[in-house]
């Protein structure tokens, strides 16, 4: 080992090069000077700020600012390319420091890079040809920073190679040869978690590349050549070539390793990293008197496909972006193969409601199957656990067909990684699926449940990942007669007719009221009784809008006490807010504005304070631009019931309470109303009320809702669900319904007491499993089934 140099650990990388040196500081800002200078790279990135999204341009610019670069927080797409063609650099420059150890007969090695003729040497490809690799690192954009070469760049440049090379040789863990991604962490070091998330950017862990690996079969001795067609830096690339290394013994064979095992992705960046760890996966077999070409490329799954299948396996995590942030120019690209494959469905009301979005992932896993896949194939990839328990884009999905004359896809089994959630950029809700085309899809499916450790007792923990557990259990599409309705999970073993439980309900809910994003508006604090008026102040700080504190006076018959998102438990709500209403419940439009200046003139004149910001809702622009200003979402009759049901939406088990005119100070008694995160059902009175509270709240109705919905999800919860549980409506007559009502009442009093509510919950379970006619050992398990999540 060279004198001063130092083993390499992740920690010294981000110490030697990190985003936290005056190497990158530094570098940033010489980069940004130098891009200022250079047309086309200036157009390239221009290019590139067209397709960025605004979560996306505010995160990079906070990023900068950080650094303590505010003139370029303005541009963050500079910003980025900067930041990404450093590590671009570190990349190249570690992969030739690593190279350098490697004894290869008959090559000249490169010596210490000083000077600009060793960099065009480096970047043209001389250097990596001679080991005998053709085309690395390859002609790109990356390679931009030598134009109009200068001392300050020279300078720098040899003050970035320094450190370089003192991070090697490299340690076992953190080795390629090892089945280690050395760069994919490093990228993710440069940027906070808030940039990656906003970009879209995902660190798969090297657990899970080989959990989809074990699921698809590549363990080394299997036969068939593997593709990664959205490698990213490569993690699943070097996780098989580690199996099949070990798999052939002492004298694997190059050529066949570089035809078994290959990559593709349609970021260039992401394609220079691969291909290095690729590379130094391989240097021990380099320099036999065969020039070799590593196997990873630029190319887009979704746009570009061979003349026929070539590949036995395909795994990876294909990108996770919705429809509606990717490129206009590229939706209309793709948009006949989302047609093709049918994954386009639901109208944009529906999906606004619960309903599942399309998402890039999708597509790749379609498109991949049809052009990269043999027939008899295995395909493993991480996708969202959402397409199989929401309707929308998920109805598509759930074909499992490629197009309507296409080859079969049966589903071997589903991974639930909600709970343990193994990105830390991304809080949606992960899974994996494994797929074999040709066969049909049988029901049920093999699903499998992954839980931390403490969360529940009496599983066996996984010996491979010791701190998850998992849970077994079949899915199966929730109605029988629509293979593509959302699949419903049942524990292995429990012999329950689900089907015949969730049928439709005899009950329509609805959404809370919608203020279209303006809380701080109509969300109000009562201060005091003015004569007829009400002076009250808004809450500023709620909402998307961002608006100024205001005191007013206002008619009182207008403000109702409003339930949010957060007032709302297990047979409690409690109002800690009013809601200016403006809207006429019965026409469910804004009330005329003539009525409301002559009726209502104060409330007027507070609102016309905000006409600007109401007008500006996106709502209000698309879908009632020709209302009044003040115009509100989700209002009808039902709102001002006084007497509801409700629950939150968006939840990991139903919480129902029931909402009862109340005694308000300054208003006297008025009605109660919800916000548009919670779902209600209006009832004839309070005792049908408590019944209903009883009965979503039972266990029974718990594990229907959760069997079929992503607990946590944008849909659960939503109205939609009642389609799913078959609630009969209340009958008077039937002493079951009137027993579940008294024990309703119970519990609400209770909820109001704080006191223990679980003897009362388990004479409500008893119950609802009697309405339902499930056994009563069966009710008992979904009991448990269910008692993680209340």
């Amino acid at each position: 080992m060279p004198a001063g140099s130092k083993r390499i650990s992740q920690s010294s990388l981000n110490e030697f090069v990190g985003g936290r040196t005056r190497h990158f500081t530094a570098g940033v800002r010489l980069l940004l000077e130098r891009m200022s200078h250079d047309e086309a790279v200036l157009q390239t990135v221009s290019e590139s700020s067209a397709a960025m999204t605004a979560p996306a341009r505010a995160a990079l610019s906070r990023m900068a600012v950080q650094l303590t670069l505010p003139e370029e927080a303005t541009d963050p797409a500079r910003f980025l390319f900067a930041v990404q063609t450093y590590y671009a650099l570190v990349v190249k420059l570690l992969t030739r420091a690593v190279l350098a150890h490697v004894s290869v007969p008959n090559r000249n090695a490169p010596g210490e890079l000083f000077l600009r003729e060793d960099i065009e040497r480096f970047e043209n490809g001389e250097c990596a040809a001679n080991w005998g690799v053709a085309d690395f690192p390859g002609a790109s954009r990356w390679g931009w920073y030598r134009h109009g070469w200068n001392e300050p760049l020279e300078q720098w440049l040899r003050d970035l190679n320094r450190p370089v090379h003192e991070l090697v040789p490299l340690p076992a863990d953190l080795d390629p040869a090892k089945g280690h991604d050395l760069f994919g962490a490093f990228y993710m070091s440069l940027f906070p978690k808030q940039v990656r998330h906003a970009l879209g950017e995902h660190y798969t862990p090297a657990w899970l590349a080989d959990h989809v690996l074990d699921q698809v079969g590549f363990n080394g001795a299997a036969r068939g050549r593997l593709l990664d067609p959205t490698c990213g830096s490569g993690v699943f690339l070097l996780r098989a070539l580690d199996r099949l290394r070990r798999g052939r013994g002492r004298h694997p064979d190059l050529a066949g390793i570089l035809d078994r095992v290959v990559g593709m992705d349609v970021n260039d960046l992401a394609v220079l990293a691969a291909r290095a760890n690729y590379l130094l996966a391989v240097r021990d077999l380099l320099g036999r008197g065969e020039t070799v070409a590593i196997p990873v490329h630029l190319r887009d799954v979704v746009r570009q496909g061979p003349a026929e299948p070539a590949f036995d396996f395909l795994v990876g995590n294909p990108p996770w972006l919705a429809w509606d942030h990717l490129p206009g120019e590229y939706r209309n690209q793709t948009k006949e193969l989302w047609q093709r494959y049918g994954l386009f469905s639901l109208s944009g009301n529906e999906a606004r409601h619960g309903g599942g979005k399309k998402d890039l992932a999708m597509l790749v896993l379609y498109t991949g199957a049809d052009r990269y896949l043999r027939d008899g194939g295995r395909l493993g990839m991480v996708v969202t656990q959402t397409l199989f328990q929401t309707r929308g884009a998920g109805d598509g999905f759930r074909r499992f067909r490629l197009g309507d004359e296409g080859a079969l896809l049966k589903v071997h089994r589903v991974d639930d990684l909600v709970d343990v959630q193994p990105f830390d950029t991304a809080s949606n809700w992960s899974s994996t699926i494994v797929l074999e085309k040709g066969p049909r899809t049988t029901y049920p499916v093999p699903y499998v449940r992954w839980l931390h450790g403490d969360k529940r007792a009496g599983e066996t923990k996984d010996s491979d990942t010791p701190q998850f557990i998992r849970e077994s259990l079949e899915a199966s599409p929730i109605d029988p007669q629509r293979p593509q309705s959302p699949w419903v999970l049942c524990p292995v073993g429990v012999r329950l007719d689900v089907h015949r439980l969730a049928g439709p309900s005899d009950y329509t809910a609805h959404l809370g009221a919608n203020t279209g994003g303006a809380n701080g508006v109509y969300w109000l604090k009562l201060l005091g009784r003015a004569g007829q008026l009400v002076e009250v102040e808004n809450l500023p700080g709620r909402g998307k809008q961002l608006v100024p504190s205001v005191r007013a006076q206002v008619e009182p018959d207008l403000l109702y006490p409003l339930v949010r998102w957060s007032d709302v438990g297990r047979f409690r709500a409690v109002p800690s807010v009013h809601l200016l209403l403006a809207q006429d419940p019965s026409t469910r439009r804004g009330i005329d504005e003539s009525r409301m200046m002559r009726d209502f003139p104060r409330a007027h004149a507070y609102l016309k304070r905000f006409e600007s910001q109401l007008q500006s809702r996106q709502a209000y622009r698309r879908y009632q631009g020709s209302a009044a200003f003040y115009s509100m979402y989700n209002v009808g009759e039902y709102t001002v019931a006084p007497h509801k049901v409700v629950w939150r939406r968006m939840d990991r088990c139903v919480r129902a309470a029931v909402l009862e005119p109340a005694e308000v100070p300054l208003l006297g008694l008025r009605p109660i109303v919800c916000q548009e995160t919670c779902a209600m059902i209006a009832t004839e009175s309070s005792e049908e009320a408590r019944y209903l509270a009883a009965m979503l709240n039972s266990s029974v109705v718990g594990f229907l809702v959760e069997a079929h919905n992503v607990r946590g999800g944008k849909g659960f919860g939503s109205p939609g669900m009642l389609e799913f549980l078959g609630i009969r409506r209340f009958d008077a007559a039937s002493a079951d319904h009137r027993e579940l009502a008294t024990l309703g009442q119970a519990a609400q009093a209770a909820a109001a007491e704080g006191r223990d509510l679980r003897p009362i919950q388990k004479a409500i379970d008893t119950t609802a499993a009697r309405i339902y006619q499930v056994d009563p050992s069966v009710a008992r398990l979904l009991v448990r089934f269910t008692a993680k999540t209340q």
